[in-house]
């Protein structure tokens, strides 16, 4: 058959991407529809038929020979490129690239419905994703079994042609810049829910009532046209949480109902992988009921993408003038398909990455991801303006952010020694690089993979960090076990990423002075970035070169 250019499958239009250095003779969706089916079993009230018996191999000639020159292409954020809630190997992709490409991606938050028209409202591409008629949501099968058991918008699957199970996918991040909102005076809004899922439901509030309140932020462009700096707009309280609260008339958010039932969008036809929630039960087994006009009332943050109609009378903008927040940008969520037949869950990282939350995967970083699947599969989303360590409260400042990021795929057999048998998430910046442990380093293992959420363990996740760190040194540095425990003790530091997702994360800062330039004991250790934004120390950054570096 004739070749003929790649196409983006984009808006529901198939557009020529003339820049792309790949050649498309069959779109991976006809592979799917004469792939075998096979029954599984999924959590209870889900109905799974499963169309793979193994994970989806593209077609022959898919791909071939990069051009002399690499492209650089764009995947755009509305409702035909977006995956909600859930990595899974078997999608479509929506973009197909060589090696050595940069590919613009343009992400979603899944909050923009805390503040419709500040966040949404007037960008078609994201109002697209938000759409929710009477007849159910246009984005409508969210987390991993459509219930809500996933929350992330992610951009993509993107398909790297040549990669391959073993080979490590490497993901430079060239630029992070805030979405303008066209529709708000070009204006750029954020949203961070202090949600049940938060580290302070466990240790409590001074009053004892348990609450989720949402603060929106704005971001403030200085006179060069960049943003340094968000501060606080306004808060409300998402919903009652089932409480008496004040005011006692403001229960939550009502939305469309959820659908009751549905297919995974983006499997072609003749494949069925079905989902079945005659339950309406939604995260942590709670049931929102649809009644009889059609609605749903949430109580809490239970499913994502709900629209809260404002006012609801617990608006509060005392917080303003109170502080400032120096923005850090960078990616929440971006990973590989793992090699399982069903969709995974997007809250919980995994050793292809996915949710990490590392503030550090900002402007300048690099990561590096073991490829578990044909193509890799890279989705990214769950974008931030800013976040601390630890992401405590479960969420960062979630806003609509565009990317450029350029991805190389590195083969199995030459291998540097740092990414020989890669099974972690590694970053690696200018002056670093970071190690990322969690409570199990696969809990994909585990026969119901949702049992990651009780078995939260800092104690886990640093043993495993610790793993993880000691046998890179000992590759990398070329150490001996004995050598590498005192680097770890002295050189290395360990902190808290997140302990919200579930498989809650420690990482290691390793500082690539200590083993650079040994004969070199007079010059002092200076990193040359910030950690987190691998902003350079000498930019002129207003209110960012406070934050501590190293």
């Amino acid at each position: 058959m004739p070749a003929m250019d790649c196409k983006m499958f984009a808006n529901g239009l198939q557009m020529a991407a003339v820049t792309m250095a790949c050649i498309c003779h069959v779109h991976v969706a006809q592979a799917q529809a004469q792939a075998p089916t096979m029954t599984a079993s999924g959590p209870a009230g889900t109905n799974y038929t499963d169309p793979l018996s193994a994970p989806l191999q593209s077609p022959p000639g898919m791909c071939t020979a990069a051009k002399s020159t690499p492209a650089t292409v764009t995947l755009q954020a509305n409702s035909s490129t977006v995956h909600w809630g859930y990595y899974y190997a078997g999608a479509t992709p929506n973009l197909v690239i060589n090696s050595g490409d940069t590919v613009n991606v343009e992400m979603c938050t899944q909050h923009g419905g805390d503040d419709y028209d500040k966040i949404v409202k007037g960008d078609p591409g994201i109002e697209s994703i938000y759409n929710w008629t009477s007849s159910g949501p246009t984005v409508g099968w969210r987390g991993a079994t459509g219930k809500g058991d996933g929350v992330h918008v992610l951009t993509g699957p993107i398909y790297v042609c040549g990669a391959e199970p073993g080979d490590v996918i490497q993901v430079d991040i060239l630029d992070l810049e805030p979405r303008p909102n066209p529709g708000n005076d070009n204006r750029t809004y954020g949203s961070n829910a202090a949600a049940s899922w938060g580290y302070h439901f466990r240790a409590g509030f001074l009053d004892g009532m348990k609450r989720e309140i949402v603060t929106i932020y704005e971001l403030i462009q200085a006179a060069n046209g960049k943003s340094y700096v968000a501060v606080p707009d306004y808060q409300f309280k998402y919903g009652s949480f089932g409480l008496p609260q004040a005011p006692a008339s403001y229960i939550g958010p009502v939305s469309n109902c959820t659908d009751f039932a549905g297919p995974l969008p983006e499997l072609a036809q003749n494949l069925v992988y079905n989902f079945n929630n005659s339950g309406q039960t939604f995260r942590s087994m709670i049931q929102v009921p649809c009644m009889a006009d059609n609605t749903q009332q949430w109580e809490g943050l239970y499913y994502p993408g709900v629209i809260t109609q404002h006012p609801t009378g617990t608006e509060d903008y005392s917080i303003r003038g109170k502080f400032k927040v120096p923005i850090n940008f960078h990616v929440g969520s971006m990973g590989l398909a793992q090699a399982t037949n069903v969709t995974i869950d997007s809250v919980v990282p995994m050793m292809g990455g996915g949710n990490v939350d590392d503030r550090r995967m900002g402007i300048g970083a690099t990561m590096y991801y073991p490829v578990a699947v044909e193509g890799g599969l890279i989705s990214m989303g769950d974008a931030h303006t800013a976040q601390g360590d630890s992401e405590f409260d479960g969420t960062a400042i979630e806003t609509n952010i565009n990317g450029r990021f350029k991805i190389t795929v590195h083969k199995k057999a030459s291998l540097e020694p740092m990414l020989q048998n890669l099974d972690f998430p590694l970053l690696e910046n200018a002056n670093e690089y970071v190690v990322h442990g969690y409570t199990l380093k696969d809990y994909l293992t585990l026969p119901d993979p949702s049992q990651i959420y009780k078995m939260s363990s800092l104690d886990m996740a640093f043993t495993t960090a610790y793993n993880s760190t000691r046998d890179f040194a000992m590759r990398t540095f070329n150490l001996t076990e004995d050598q590498a425990i005192t680097a770890v003790t002295t050189v290395m530091d360990f902190g808290v990423t997140q302990v919200v997702d579930g498989n809650w994360g420690v990482h290691v800062v390793i500082p690539k002075w200590a083993f650079t330039n040994l004969n070199d004991t007079t010059t002092p250790y200076a990193p040359v970035t910030i950690s987190g934004t691998s902003t350079l120390l000498n930019a002129t950054m207003p209110i960012i070169q406070t934050a501590t570096a190293g």
